[in-house]
């Protein structure tokens, strides 16, 4: 533990050496399967009686504040070894060496004397810390208005002169903050990410009011904040929380790849938390997320819905007792972002071979269907037929057997391509994907299919004027014939319907035929051989 006077600190560094040779004698903790990192504040504050010294904690590393805007700490921490200077913390990083504890900085960026600033960043850098992490926060007392600025002004030419450091930021990661704290411009040359997950702190916003959704949600958004580089992602939690969720918040961290976190702050850390670092063992889910394996469950942030991993795809659990023949429990759910969750298909993946139990067939998926297999097809497909997979729990009867609406699918032998809608087929070609756009169903391949899969499916039929193929006609369809006649985006699917009066294209007469059709109706005269509008036909 940190005293007040240069003597005491004397007596830590040899007792320190003394409890590290115990210390490797005895080996190390039960479990390191992630680093916990104090912030200390001020010395003076950081070091109760009531809680042990740091040779007694887990601890490997702690991050020290070493200054405020261009002033160093001693201004402010009244502790004998508080920094006042390289010197100072020089002799910190020599008293934590001996206990076996790394040394980062951190620091307050404020005000506008840019030079000063990084003047004390360099001697801090230069001085060996591990790290040099900037606390910013759009608040008084912080960089408050002047956050873009001393990204600019300071931040980046400290990056420019010392290139080998590590630099980090330590941040309010709740969304609504990001711009003033010009966030962004802070991580555009930092090496990691120190979200401030204070949970309690922000009750009632959800998700930064849960401990393993603030973790969780903090790391995805890195992919809007620094969708360039590859942040080490150290999440800050809070320290005066309790145990369940503080676990909760490491299990969270753990989860997505985090092998240290740090929390705020050594001095408001109760016994009981530390008893929890020091036993704390990773959950069984920390492969999950890289390697979507057989048997992963994860937990939907918004819904709370449950899904299992199998195949190489999600599948809805709608009670959790229905996992228990597969020795999975609630501890085994893993909270994941949308985002995460979103990119992960429902049911298997396009080529996986499933097995129906019950009568022996297997099925090829594509576009979410499943496609009865015959002995010729798997060559055909490019297909292995030793890689069938059975799916556990009865799921394989949650593979539709008829392709779902808006697949978009080819027979091996022919070159006519389709859109599947309510159960038929629909003619592919530049219209459709130009609707398909317009209705955000973009990137969707066309999916082969064995020869004869499509053969129940009828070609569609559509009335006359139904530009939607909603089944109806209706005001909707004249605002799409118009927008196609002048070359709007529209969600038209069945855009041949759009030319009315069979002149060849869609003009606003054939949206004045349409509506004279709702008015009256009946279907205006139109020329020998126009079908009435509302009649319908295959589509071609």
């Amino acid at each position: 533990m940190l005293s007040d006077s240069r003597p005491h600190f004397v007596l830590i560094f040899l007792a320190a050496l003394v409890a590290s040779v115990a210390f490797q004698a005895s080996g190390p903790s039960a479990s390191e399967a992630i680093d916990v990192d104090p912030v200390i504040w001020q010395l003076s504050k950081d070091y109760p009686e009531t809680l042990p010294g740091d040779i007694e904690l887990p601890i490997s590393a702690v991050y020290i504040k070493t200054h405020e805007a261009a002033d160093w700490m001693s201004i402010y921490d009244d502790h004998p070894a508080a920094v006042s200077g390289p010197e100072a913390i020089e002799n910190l990083i020599e008293i934590y060496d001996a206990q076996g504890i790394a040394v980062a900085a951190w620091f307050v960026p404020m005000g506008t004397d840019y030079e000063g600033q990084l003047q004390l960043a360099i001697e801090v850098i230069d001085a060996g810390v591990t790290a040099l992490y900037a606390d910013l926060e759009p608040f008084p007392g912080f960089c408050f208005l002047e956050c873009r600025e001393l990204a600019e002004n300071f931040w980046k030419p400290l990056r420019e002169l010392r290139p080998e450091a590590h630099l980090g930021v330590i941040y309010d990661p709740r969304p609504w903050w990001w711009e003033q704290s010009a966030t962004a411009e802070w991580f555009s040359v930092a090496d990691s990410a120190l979200p401030m997950c204070y949970w309690d702190d922000f009750a009632g916003q959800v998700p930064w009011g849960d401990a393993a959704g603030c973790v969780v949600q903090a790391y995805a958004d890195l992919s809007l904040l620094a969708p360039d580089r590859d942040l080490a992602y150290l999440p800050m939690l809070q320290g005066n929380s309790t145990v369940g969720r503080f676990e909760e918040a490491l299990d969270a961290a753990a989860g997505v790849g985090s092998e240290r976190v740090s929390v705020w702050r050594r001095g408001v850390v109760d016994t009981e938390v530390w008893e929890l670092i020091d036993n704390y063992s990773e959950p069984s889910y920390v492969h999950c997320r890289p390697e979507l394996a057989d048997g992963c469950l994860f937990e939907e942030m918004v819904t709370g819905s449950a899904w299992l991993m199998q195949a190489g795809g999600r599948f809805l659990i709608p009670d959790l007792e229905l996992v228990a023949e597969l020795g999975l429990t609630e501890d085994d759910l893993q909270l994941v972002d949308d985002a995460f969750l979103g990119a992960i298909p429902i049911g298997p993946p396009d080529g996986t071979l499933v097995l129906d139990e019950d009568t022996g067939d297997v099925y090829a998926v594509y576009a979410g269907g499943g496609f009865l297999m015959s002995e010729g097809d798997y060559a055909a497909l490019g297909l292995d037929p030793g890689a069938v997979v059975t799916l556990p729990l009865g799921l394989f009867d949650r593979v539709p057997l008829t392709p779902p609406d808006f697949s978009l699918l080819s027979e091996v032998s022919s070159a006519e391509e389709y859109l599947v809608l309510r159960g038929t087929l629909i003619p592919l070609d530049e219209g459709v994907f130009a609707a398909l756009e317009a209705l955000g169903l973009t990137g969707g391949v066309v999916s082969t299919v064995p020869d004869g899969a499509l053969a129940d499916l009828p070609m569609a039929e559509i009335s006359s004027g139904d530009t939607d193929c909603s089944g109806v006609v209706e005001a909707f369809d004249v605002l799409q014939v118009l927008q196609l006649s002048s070359g709007l985006p529209s969600t038209a699917i069945c855009h041949q319907s759009a030319d009315a009066n069979c002149d060849g294209s869609p003009t606003s007469l054939d949206a004045l035929l349409i509506l004279i059709f709702l008015a009256a109706g009946e279907s205006p005269l139109l020329p020998d051989g126009c079908a009435s509008i509302g009649s319908s036909g295959p589509v071609e």
